[in-house]
């Protein structure tokens, strides 16, 4: 079926999938698979360290001893934060099955862009909360946690800790921001383009 028949389908409304030669979308699903492989292994990385981080929240530092209770906020706090952040990052995963990458349907189409919209919606709005909410929980902790230390350690190991916190947070940010344009943006532009017309 050639582009301008599918156009004219969807301007009708008619069509609830998109019956195209696989071929014609076999690149732009590629592109889609190759993104996402990479997509999840940085996600399995970043759950492996927020384990990491629950492993020694819960398993040593709450076990240790009886902390005040601004400790406590800071560990709760850091513990939602990166739970949060988590669920809400595995929930823009884009999952490709062999039917829809055959026979892909106006649905599905949405949902991947759907989800790259929610994914550039965590990166704007969810990580600066997220940071903000990482900032207060450590300073929270750090108060108790750094008290045997002086004024001058205690303030210089927190800004350092900050600073590697916020600096790898603007690398990650930076290298979204490449692979954003060269990789998703253009598959958000083919996505625009297949559905526009049917949404008028």
């Amino acid at each position: 079926m050639e582009f301008e028949e599918l156009k004219d389908i969807w301007k009708e409304n008619k069509a609830k999938t998109i019956s195209v030669s696989p071929a014609q979308y076999e690149d732009f699903f590629s592109q889609v698979k190759k993104a996402e492989k990479k997509v999840i292994i940085r996600y399995i990385v970043m759950t492996f360290f927020m384990a990491f981080a629950f492993y020694v929240f819960i398993g040593k530092l709450l076990s240790y001893k009886r902390y005040e209770d601004l400790t406590y906020i800071g560990i709760y706090l850091l513990l939602v934060a990166m739970t949060s952040v988590g669920v809400m990052v595995w929930s823009t995963v884009i999952i490709l099955k062999k039917n829809n990458i055959s026979n892909p349907s106006i649905d599905f189409l949405k949902n991947i862009r759907r989800k790259l919209k929610r994914r550039a919606l965590i990166k704007r709005i969810i990580i600066p909360v997220y940071l903000a909410a990482i900032t207060v929980g450590i300073t929270l902790v750090y108060i108790e946690v750094l008290e045997p230390f002086s004024v001058y350690i205690r303030i210089f190991l927190h800004i350092l800790v900050l600073i590697f916190i916020y600096g790898v947070s603007v690398i990650a940010t930076k290298r979204e921001n490449k692979l954003y344009e060269r990789t998703y943006k253009p598959i958000e532009i083919k996505i625009n383009e297949l559905l526009s017309d049917y949404e008028k």
